[in-house]
């Protein structure tokens, strides 16, 4: 019986073509010079694979990822206006500059997308979780999953993040100005109110998972309470939160604020009062800007207008009232879902604020840890804190040889 080494290169290319992630691809590569040789020769082999590792109609948001990293700095208005007209109006563009894909960079889509994928599979979870408990003693089927549709509008999202991170790092100018530059106003004119609502599900979520791992750090740590480290408040009432963490990109890092883009997102007549209930069908049909015919699924509109119709525009995107429901990603479900559950019934339920908002009680023991870490910090002291328990700070050594408490 033949060697699988002594197969024709065609034939070794043929069953590397079977493979379900790129991972696997380069293992396979390293495992002998047949292999890499028989990849040499058929260099297609990596996107047949990324094909069957990413839904094909998310391949334009990977390599666009790829291609916006590409653009020199600084950034022009007529480099990121090209790059994004081409996203979204002729996205074959994108998906043919993929082809042949270099390994290299079917590696770093594949690990931005698992990265992803890691992200939508977690919040979906999170998310029907916290929408659960408010549906009373009834409660919501523990044994979900995204539909096909759900999931590729998941990860939508959080490409379309990544994409705001990659093109706008080092665009914004100083941090605590008002967001308010046409470069970025583009980007979000791309998008329906709803599916700028959809980057601020992505947005709390990225917050809430950045406080929940840096908390024990961030209220212990004697330096953080020195510097007055607010490890609770959210959002805008938080610019050092937004400043760590969602200056950084889904999976790399970056400089600029989600946060104030999303308030600050293209409303035309954003000084008008008229409430979104007496716009007209002519006029609701005007907020979508270029129809996507991979998501024509009426779920996230309907969960938006339910939750805005009472509003004027300047209330549309990241209206503070709403982040309990953008905790349940109210705009990231089917209509489906929405109508055999009654969702819009239950997201009348839920709570202004998220689930994980801070008490009047833990803002005072904050403000309480900050004085007694500052008193331990000006003494010489460094290191981890606990109320009544000071056994784990080290202390500085003077000359004398005793602790400079």
């Amino acid at each position: 019986m033949p060697a699988i080494t002594n197969l024709p290169c065609e034939v070794v290319a043929s069953i590397l073509r079977s493979l379900d992630h790129i991972g696997s691809l380069v293992s396979s590569l390293l495992t002998c010079h047949h292999f890499y040789t028989s990849f040499k020769e058929n260099p297609s082999v990596s996107y047949e694979i990324l094909q069957r590792q990413v839904n094909p109609a998310l391949i334009p948001y990977c390599a666009m990822v790829i291609e916006a990293s590409r653009l020199p700095y600084p950034r022009t208005l007529s480099s990121i206006r090209e790059i994004l007209h081409t996203l979204y109006h002729k996205p074959d563009q994108l998906v043919a500059q993929a082809q042949p894909t270099p390994l290299s960079m079917a590696l770093r889509i594949a690990r931005t997308h698992d990265i992803i994928e890691t992200f939508v599979a977690d919040f979906a979870r999170d998310a029907w979780a916290v929408l659960s408990t408010y549906n009373g003693d009834a409660g919501l089927p523990d044994n979900f999953t995204l539909s096909p549709r759900e999931h590729f509008r998941f990860c939508r999202a959080f490409y379309r993040v990544e994409v705001f991170f990659v093109l706008f790092r080092g665009q914004l100018g100083t941090f605590y100005s008002p967001f308010n530059n046409r470069e970025s106003q583009y980007f979000f004119a791309e998008h329906s109110p709803w599916e700028n609502e959809q980057l601020a599900c992505i947005h709390d979520f990225l917050e809430k998972r950045l406080t929940e791992a840096s908390r024990d750090v961030v209220a212990h740590d004697v330096e953080f309470g020195e510097l007055s480290v607010d490890y609770l408040s959210l959002g805008g009432d938080n610019s050092q939160k937004q400043l760590w963490a969602l200056l950084d990109s889904v999976v790399s890092a970056g400089s600029a604020s989600l946060y104030y883009g999303l308030i600050g997102s293209p409303r035309e007549d954003s000084t008008s009062d008229a409430l979104l209930e007496e716009y007209t069908e002519e006029n609701i049909k005007d907020l979508v800007r270029h129809p996507d015919l991979l998501d024509t699924n009426n779920g996230p509109y309907s969960a938006w207008f339910s939750a805005h119709r009472d509003v004027p525009r300047s209330f549309w995107v990241m209206f503070d009232n709403n982040a309990g429901l953008r905790e349940c990603a109210y705009v990231l479900w089917d209509i489906d879902r929405i109508e055999r559950y009654n969702l819009l019934k239950l997201f009348e339920n839920v709570p202004v604020d998220p689930s994980h908002l801070y008490t009047d009680g833990e803002f005072e023991e904050m403000q309480e840890s900050f004085e007694e870490r500052s008193i331990i910090w000006q003494k010489g002291g460094s290191g981890y804190w606990s109320k009544g328990d000071t056994s784990r700070i080290m202390w500085q050594i003077k000359s004398t040889g005793y602790p400079a408490k």
